[in-house]
């Protein structure tokens, strides 16, 4: 049995190319994805990076350079009460047809 290893080692390494080869000609075709084409999804990618620290440090700054470009600087309110003397004013914003 220990001779015969050596030479099941030698016939598999071929007969793993040869398999290769043929799942890739039937990717070529568009019958299966084997390993040309097919990428992670998204969802994917969150699912194998979960436990990364350095992914959820790139996710959380994505995050907040989202929220940083959604908010308006020193913009007033479009609506202004006063308490003391009783008025409320609204500022228009949008421009009428």
């Amino acid at each position: 049995m220990d001779t015969f290893l050596p030479f099941l080692v030698l016939l598999a390494i071929p007969a793993v190319f040869l398999v290769d080869r043929v799942l890739l000609a039937m990717e070529a075709r568009g019958w299966i994805y084997w390993r040309k084409t097919k990428r992670l999804s998204s969802i994917g990618v969150d699912l194998v990076q979960e436990g990364s620290p350095g992914a959820q440090a790139v996710k959380r700054a994505m995050e907040q350079e989202r929220v940083r470009k959604n908010v308006r600087p020193a913009q007033d309110p479009p609506v202004r009460v006063d308490l003391d003397s009783g008025t409320v004013r609204i500022r228009r914003t949008g421009q009428r047809s």
